[in-house]
């Protein structure tokens, strides 16, 4: 789904369904990798909304034409873009590309930046971390629920 999301309002159907199935592919190696790197990150946000997020820009300009490779949509939907005269603008596909890649590469220093003031407030405050006995018994145990929560045998 967030692969697919920035291209939706202008890909074709089997365009969709190739960036649907290629971002599972990105998903589970980018999931396998921050795992394997010892990356806490038990709902997989990163791989599902980082890797196939970017995976999902860059195929909004991979995937996007209509009537041959020349023929961009971009946000106009389904009808091309144009120029003033009202024809058709060809050879943008590349320009696209670039431009979302762009995008890709200021959200992540974006996110990186805020991510830094406010996990360093944390730490500073504090609050990043709970406590080494809470931790081992698990956070959800100790905070979350009520003990009967995950009494199954009643």
């Amino acid at each position: 789904l967030v692969s697919i999301t920035a291209g939706c309002g202008n890909v074709e159907t089997g365009s969709a369904l190739t960036i649907g199935f290629l971002g599972g592919i990105i998903y589970m190696g980018s999931s396998m990798l921050v795992e394997k790197a010892g990356i806490d990150d038990p709902v997989d946000a990163s791989s599902v909304h980082g890797s196939c997020g970017i995976w999902g820009l860059l195929a909004a300009a991979l995937f996007d034409w209509g009537n041959g490779f020349d023929h961009f949509h971009g946000w106009d939907g389904f009808t091309c873009m144009k120029n003033d005269d009202g024809t058709c603008r060809t050879g943008i596909g590349g320009t696209a590309l670039g431009v979302n890649i762009a995008m890709a590469l200021v959200i992540m220093t974006w996110v990186g930046f805020l991510s830094t003031l406010i996990f360093l407030a944390l730490q500073f405050t504090g609050l990043l971390r709970v406590e080494p006995a809470k931790e081992k018994k698990g956070a959800d145990e100790t905070s979350h629920s009520p003990s009967k929560a995950y009494n199954f045998s009643s």
